[in-house]
């Protein structure tokens, strides 16, 4: 059995994506590593608060000719609650809060454990953070869809193992 010194494990925040973690238990089990748990959201965004008041230009007036008031009321503009580096500051913390929620049992197992987070399409950005770190294996899970499902889906876990970037250790989940 090959000993894997660095290992990268995506997760997502489903379910789905955890039932890797006994697995990877499993595969340490007496051998320590260095684990990383990764995690891809989608790109963080400004919020908008609404105002009082119209969003959209509103007539003003009575309609009426010569009327003293008439013309177009134009909306305010928008208010942000939080400014793009302030979801992205947010979004990343998130992120870390829920890998480090994970964490505990492979640091119990002897293993360091490494946490990071990214923002954009998940299997460009697993690929490249693979690539820059240098990892001897992927760990992730698969929906194991075929056909139909897997052509109009697509498949993140298919392009992780197409890019050749390093092994991977598919876990489908059991059915119950």
């Amino acid at each position: 059995m090959a000993v894997y010194k660095k290992i990268l494990v995506t997760l997502d925040r489903s379910r789905l994506s955890e039932t890797v973690l006994p697995e990877l238990r499993k595969l340490l089990d007496g051998s320590p590593a260095e684990v990383t748990l990764f995690t891809v959201g989608r790109p963080a965004r400004a919020t908008r608060r609404r105002r009082g008041g119209p969003s959209h230009p509103t007539p003003l007036g009575t309609g009426q000719p010569g009327s003293l008031i008439d013309g177009l009321l134009e909306p305010a503009p928008p208010r942000y609650a939080e400014t793009k580096d302030q979801a992205v500051e947010r979004k990343e913390h998130e992120q870390l809060k829920y890998l480090e929620s994970l964490s505990a049992p492979i640091r119990e197992s002897g293993s360091t454990v490494k946490l990071a987070g990214r923002q954009g399409e998940p299997a460009r950005e697993i690929i490249d953070f693979a690539r820059e770190g240098g990892f001897d294996l992927v760990v992730m899970a698969t929906h194991g869809r075929s056909g139909l499902s897997e052509l109009v889906q697509g498949s993140i876990a298919e392009a992780v193992v197409r890019s050749g970037v390093a092994p991977v250790l598919l876990v489908r989940p059991r059915k119950t």
